[in-house]
């Protein structure tokens, strides 16, 4: 047996022993290796991307020597969707029910007790609407956390889209925080709430459906003190991507997460939908931080002013510094939102249903200049001249009327 062929041996061994492959493709690798006794790790590796038996993240971890990092528990690692604020984020198949999800991987504290939120999931699994993707498993592997949820297929971020397009028409943007307020609603109702909410957490799919993800991380952030299952320390400098949307308590505190924070996150979401731009746009994330605590933002009707004025009234609601002076419930934002969204004369621009949900940002109302201000109102000012001309002649021939009447009767 050549050495390639032991090499190649040892990789098969290795795949079957992990449970990546079964037995179907068992067959099919033994027939490969008995056609190419030359072949070695590599081009077996081609071999089964190509079969589409392996995906070419999980082969690439065959040949690296890390094929025991592609089981977590009862989950199988496919391939990488995504980076998250915390950590890489995975599309994974569970051996139990066969069915697929998002796995997050973050680094694991040494002062950790999985038990503290134990509780928390649970609640959170009792909870289900269709336009949240909310946490259904958590757990530990070595000195790192996993955690789980529902694997949505397609549709966008809104970070993505907002990046491309700018902003979205008011009708458009209000339709998008009714949907995901209409999503958190149950949550906040069970005292539950995402903690973390901006537009890379706002997915909208092809069917025009707005869904929330990643809806439980903010729990892991506000466990009893000390105790949090994510070192906020740690993950400070990624975490600081949140803080367009972070609430001014949750900033002071990052323990201090509760259903008010999602109001004000919810409401820089909306903001930024409808002026393109975040409340306080800093580079710098100190000044950032303060302005969350002690400034206001531009009144949105100064750089959009095509919103209706009781939509960005319930921006600035949400927006409150204080909790308290935000909705008594998201339910209330909601009642408001759907007076709005229903309301066709709030909208002069409103984007007609036959066109996409999400489209190329409505151009903002200009004003026409001058000499077409002149043109246009030059038909009315000429009628105006002839009527007042007519009115001065009547005057004029019903005084000479009344003259030469006088003129007349003095002659008799």
């Amino acid at each position: 047996m050549s050495t390639a062929f032991a090499a190649c041996g040892e990789y098969a061994a290795a795949l079957f022993d992990s449970g990546l492959v079964g037995p179907d493709e068992r067959r099919r690798l033994a027939e490969f290796l008995q056609k190419t006794p030359a072949a070695g790790p590599k081009e077996l590796s081609s071999f089964l991307v190509q079969h589409g038996m392996l995906t070419r993240f999980q082969a690439e971890y065959v040949l690296e020597g890390r094929v025991d990092q592609l089981t977590l528990a009862s989950f199988q690692l496919i391939d990488v969707i995504g980076v998250g604020s915390m950590g890489p984020v995975y599309k994974a198949k569970s051996k139990k029910d066969g069915g697929w999800y998002a796995v997050k991987i973050v680094p694991r504290r040494n002062v950790m007790n999985l038990g503290t939120v134990a509780e928390k999931v649970k609640a959170l699994k009792r909870v289900r609407h269709p336009r949240v993707s909310a946490l259904v498993n958590i757990g530990a592997s070595g000195d790192k956390i996993y955690l789980v949820w529902p694997y949505l297929e397609g549709g966008q971020r809104l970070d993505d889209l907002l990046k491309k397009h700018g902003k979205f028409p008011p009708r458009q943007s209000a339709q998008i925080a009714l949907q995901a307020a209409s999503g958190l609603l149950p949550y906040h109702e069970q005292g539950l709430f995402h903690g973390l909410l901006k537009p890379t957490d706002v997915l909208i799919g092809a069917d025009r459906r707005v869904r929330v993800l990643d809806f439980g991380v903010g729990f892991l952030l506000t466990s009893e003190r000390g105790k949090s299952i994510l070192d906020t320390m740690t993950n400070g400098k990624k975490l600081a991507k949140g803080l367009d949307c972070a609430s001014p308590e949750s900033i002071l505190d990052s323990l201090a997460r509760t259903p008010a924070g999602d109001q004000y996150s919810l409401g820089c979401i909306l903001y930024r939908c409808l002026t393109g731009q975040y409340p306080f746009p800093y580079d710098n994330p100190v000044k950032k931080m303060l302005a969350h605590q002690n400034e206001y933002p531009e009144p949105i009707r100064d750089l959009s002013p095509e919103t209706p004025a009781p939509l960005a009234d319930v921006v600035d609601r949400l927006m409150e510094k204080a909790p308290e002076d935000r909705y008594g419930s998201i339910a209330e934002a909601i009642k408001e939102l759907q007076a709005i969204t229903t309301n066709a004369r709030a909208f002069t621009g409103a984007t007609p249903k036959s066109k996409p949900f999400i489209g190329p940002a409505a151009p903002a109302a200009v004003e026409p200049p001058p000499e077409r201000l002149e043109k246009q109102e030059a038909p009315a000012s000429q009628n105006g001249n002839t009527a007042w001309l007519w009115i001065l002649l009547a005057c004029l021939a019903a005084g000479c009327a009344i003259g030469w009447m006088s003129w007349w009767m003095m002659q008799q």
